[in-house]
C-alpha cells in the first residue's frame, strides 16, 4: 500500500503526464460517441511510439547517452511474438516475457561494449549493432526475411485481443505502468545519480560510484521497455518485418523526444502526439498548397523541428511551462 501511495503521489507531481494518461484512457469514449473508430488506431500508434520513446528518453534525456540503436529492441520485441507463434507458442504473457528477457540480455551485451566509449563513438557503435541486427533478421528467410511475417493477436488467457478496445486498453495499461515505473526510477536515488552522470560524470566517479554500472542498468531497462512496445506493436499491426528496426526508426524516436522535451517525463508522449498529428494533417495541407509535394510533408516538419530546437531549450514541454508560468504570474498580479 505504501508503494502504491508513493506511486500516486509521484504521478501527481507530474500533472502533464497525468493529464495525458487520463486523456488516452478516456479517448475511446469520445471516438465511440463521435463514431470515429479510426482514431483509436491512431491513438494506439501514438501510445506505442510514446512508450518506446519513454524507454529511449531514460538514457537520452536523463542519462545523456545518444543511442541510435533502440529501434533494434523494438524489432526484437516484435519478433519475439512472431517467432514464438511460428513455433506454436500463443500465450501473450509469454511473448511479453520473451521480449523483455531477450531485449534486456541483448541490451546488456550492447551496453557493456558500447558504454565504454563516449560521444560520437558511442553513437556509431549503437548504430552498428542496430544495423547488424537489422541485416540478421533480413537474412532469416524462414521467418520471412525482408518480406516479414504475419502475426496473429496473442491470447492473454481470458483477454481476447480481437476486440479492438481490449487491445487498446492493454496498450494503455502497459503505457501507464511504464510511465509510473520511469517516474519512480527518475525520482529515486538511482535516477538522481543517473542525471548527475549526465551533468558531470567525473564528479560522480570522484564520489566513489561506478558511472558505468548505472549507465548499463539504465540502458538495459531502456531496452526492455522498447521490447515491450515492440511486442504490443506486433499484436496491433499483426505483421512484423525488419523495417521496424531500421536505423531511421531510431531517428524518429529521437525526433519525438526532442520535439516533446528531453528532460521531461511527459515529453516523449507530447512529441508522439504532435509527430503523428503532423504526419496525418501536413500531407493534406501540402496537397492544397502544392499537390505534387503532398507526400513530402517533412519539408515543412523539418524547419518546425529546427525552430523548436533553436528557440526552446526543452521542446514543447518548455513552451507549455513558460505559458503556464506567465498565466500564473498575471493571475497573481491581478
Amino acid at each position: 500500500m505504501q508503494a502504491l501511495k508513493r506511486s500516486l503521489e509521484i504521478l501527481k507531481s507530474s500533472p502533464a503526464l497525468f493529464i495525458l494518461l487520463l486523456g488516452f484512457g478516456l479517448f475511446p469514449i469520445y471516438t465511440s460517441m463521435a463514431d470515429l473508430p479510426f482514431w483509436n488506431d491512431v491513438s494506439m500508434r501514438i501510445m506505442l511510439l510514446g512508450m518506446a520513446a519513454l524507454g529511449l528518453n531514460l538514457v537520452l534525456g536523463f542519462g545523456g547517452m545518444v543511442s541510435f540503436g533502440h529501434a533494434a529492441f523494438i524489432g526484437i520485441g516484435a519478433y519475439s511474438v512472431g517467432i514464438s507463434q511460428f513455433y506454436g507458442i500463443d500465450n501473450g504473457w509469454l511473448h511479453i516475457l520473451f521480449a523483455l528477457l531477450f531485449c534486456a540480455a541483448i541490451g546488456l551485451v550492447i551496453g557493456f561494449l558500447a558504454l565504454r566509449t563516449k560521444g560520437i563513438y558511442f553513437i556509431m557503435i549503437t548504430l552498428a549493432f542496430a544495423q547488424m541486427l537489422y541485416f540478421f533478421f533480413v537474412s532469416l528467410e524462414v521467418f520471412g526475411g525482408d518480406d516479414g511475417m504475419g502475426v496473429d493477436r496473442a491470447s492473454f488467457l481470458i483477454i481476447d485481443l480481437w476486440d479492438p478496445l481490449r487491445l487498446y486498453y492493454l496498450i494503455w495499461i502497459a503505457l501507464f505502468a511504464v510511465s509510473l515505473l520511469l517516474l519512480l526510477i527518475i525520482n529515486s536515488h538511482f535516477g538522481v545519480i543517473l542525471q548527475g552522470i549526465k551533468d558531470n560524470e567525473s564528479r560522480i566517479e570522484a564520489m566513489g560510484l561506478s558511472a558505468l554500472h548505472f549507465k548499463i542498468t539504465a540502458y538495459v531497462a531502456s531496452a526492455a521497455i522498447c521490447g515491450l512496445a515492440g511486442a504490443l506493436f506486433a499484436n496491433w499491426q499483426e505483421y512484423v518485418s525488419p523495417d521496424i528496426m531500421h536505423w531511421s526508426r531510431s531517428g524518429e524516436l529521437m525526433i519525438v523526444i526532442v520535439l516533446g522535451g528531453l528532460s521531461y517525463i511527459a515529453g516523449p508522449l507530447i512529441g508522439a502526439i504532435v509527430f503523428f498529428l503532423l504526419e496525418e494533417f501536413l500531407p493534406e495541407l501540402l496537397y492544397f498548397i502544392a499537390p505534387d509535394y503532398s507526400e513530402n510533408w517533412m519539408i515543412i516538419f523539418g524547419p518546425m523541428l529546427i525552430a523548436v530546437v533553436l528557440f526552446t531549450k526543452g521542446g514543447l514541454m518548455a513552451i507549455f511551462e513558460q505559458l503556464h508560468r506567465r498565466i500564473t504570474q498575471r493571475q497573481n498580479t491581478t
